[in-house]
């Protein structure tokens, strides 16, 4: 069950990476702008997420990303208002530093749980990786069906719940049966 937040965390990710690639295409005019403006701001400020997360115990990172998430769900439809006027290189500007904040929580949560399981069975470490890539691109298939369905806010409201997942899982899996404590070490 200690692998069981890392596949929250595949699923998570792409539940908010995909409506968000779709709503910037809307935002930048294009697909191709969309597709390099927020992967490439996601996956730099995941990556500086990622070296900042030493610093943020996981339970804050979790809760930190949840929050973030509802938020963009919630403020999304200013892309589509007043901002939708700006030039060019102001909207791609907007996406950039926009998604930083998004990026740098999403960024956290792996490294947090990877370094835990590192410590108490490092021998999980490389299933860790295979759950939460395989998650992941089960995922980018799904957030597309929902999106379909129920729309994208649905979707990124389904990312936040599989990062909350993330959460209560890590905090499960690394129960201590002998002291009841919870959670992977809150270095």
């Amino acid at each position: 069950m200690r692998l069981a937040p890392f596949g929250f965390l595949g699923l998570a990710f792409m539940l908010v990476e995909i409506p968000l690639l779709q709503r910037f295409i809307l935002f930048l005019g294009h697909p191709a702008y969309a597709m390099a403006g927020v992967l490439g701001a996601l996956l730099l400020f995941s990556g500086l997420g990622s070296l900042l997360s030493a610093r943020v115990p996981l339970r804050r990172a979790l809760g930190g990303v949840v929050g973030v998430v509802v938020l963009y769900g919630l403020g999304m439809p200013l892309l589509s208002g007043p901002l939708l006027g700006l030039p060019f290189w102001a909207r791609a500007a907007v996406t950039g530093l926009g998604l930083a904040p998004l990026g740098m929580a999403m960024g956290m949560p792996f490294p947090r749980l990877l370094e835990a399981l590192q410590e108490r069975e490092p021998g999980l470490v490389p299933w860790a990786w295979g759950v939460n890539g395989a998650l992941s691109v089960v995922a980018s298939v799904l957030a597309a069906l929902m999106a379909l369905s129920w729309g994208f806010r649905a979707v990124l409201i389904a990312g936040a719940a599989a990062y909350l997942g993330a959460g209560l899982t890590s905090a499960w899996a690394w129960r201590s049966p002998a002291s009841g404590a919870a959670g992977p070490p809150a270095r």
